[in-house]
């Protein structure tokens, strides 16, 4: 008699399980049955599938409501993250994003032991990879004080030059060009090149410079194109140049415009100098051919060359008064550079 009662329990329970409502309390576990069986776990994800399948506008408050009041040993609450995903997937695809955001949010907020911890290193990346630079300054500046690395010093390099922050911007491309050497870090050093030029540092700019070019001396850096490293080695040599003339040394001044003038050719300001350079030697007949090219080739630097070229004919020739002699030169240069 107590066999055919319990199995009438039984009954009851499986016939009314099918009907249950959408939105009532987890099904509790009968007698016997553990909380964390599996049986209980059928039970719990039928319901769950039904809520999934309400409209909507309210899935969200009754999944939340159900899992509020599930036991803690229950074997679906596991799996409750994946259901809330669910939801906010369908709030996206029904062009609900708020929604979507907020619901994501909350999950984070409920289920804080299912959301992997973010190291921060790759919250720097994150930021860096969305291009929110302020945030990976903020971030990437305490990663760094804790463990600098080149990678990081590169990531706070580039993102201080997006927020045009140019003394931090410098300070770190030095930190990312000392740990990645100048093969490597060939954009910080010429960051840092360009940088020191703008702040009328010649000499710095120049050690930057020098850098680059003793790393490649027959080859462009590594996807650099070639029309960008002809361009840098033309102003690396003619700041070299303006450096040497400066400093009054005028041989290595000369050497150093030539060399310029085999990147960016018919330069008149590099012959105007290398022109002055020969002067200062007193190298007479070599500065009135350099000022003579300057001249013929017509740029806003010509007329001075010009000039310059009449002094020092008319200083040599006291007891002419003639400049024939300055239109043969002239002539002569425009042959030369033809």
């Amino acid at each position: 008699m107590k066999r055919l009662c319990r199995n009438s329990i039984w009954l009851i329970v499986l016939i009314c399980l099918p009907s249950t409502l959408a939105g009532q309390d987890p099904i509790p576990a009968p007698s016997g049955i553990p909380v964390e069986s599996d049986w209980l776990y059928r039970q719990h994800y039928a319901q769950i599938q039904q809520i999934l399948g309400l409209p909507l506008s309210e899935r969200e408050a009754r999944l939340t409501s159900y899992n509020s009041k599930l036991p803690s040993k229950a074997k679906v609450r596991q799996f409750m993250p994946s259901f809330f995903g669910q939801i906010a997937k369908d709030y996206q695809t029904a062009g609900q994003a708020t929604k979507s955001d907020a619901l994501k949010k909350k999950i984070v907020e409920l289920f804080p032991s299912v959301v992997p911890k973010v190291t921060p290193e790759q919250e720097l990346q994150m930021a860096y990879q969305q291009k929110n630079y302020t945030k990976a300054t903020q971030v990437g500046e305490k990663l760094y004080a804790s463990k600098p690395t080149a990678a990081t010093a590169s990531i706070l390099a580039y993102s201080y030059m997006n927020t045009r922050n140019t003394t931090k911007a410098a300070e770190y491309s030095e930190k990312a060009l000392s740990a990645l050497g100048a093969k490597e870090g060939s954009f910080y050093a010429l960051y840092l090149a360009e940088h020191y030029t703008g702040q009328q540092d010649i000499a710095k700019a120049v050690y930057y410079y020098d850098q680059l070019i003793r790393s490649f001396p027959n080859s462009t850096p590594p996807g650099w194109q070639g029309t960008h490293w002809v361009a840098t080695l033309g102003q690396a040599h003619s700041l070299k140049a303006t450096d040497a003339y400066m400093g009054q040394r005028y041989a290595e001044a000369i050497s150093s415009y030539y060399e310029s003038l085999k990147y960016v050719p018919k330069n008149e300001q590099a012959y105007l100098f290398i022109g002055l350079s020969h002067w200062k030697e007193k190298e007479f007949d070599q500065a009135m051919g350099a000022f003579a090219i300057a001249s013929v080739l017509n740029k806003p630097g010509s007329a001075k060359a010009r000039d310059y070229l009449e002094q020092i004919f008319k200083a040599r020739n006291p007891d002419s008064d003639s400049l024939d002699g300055v239109n043969v030169i002239l002539e002569q240069a425009r042959t030369a550079i033809q």
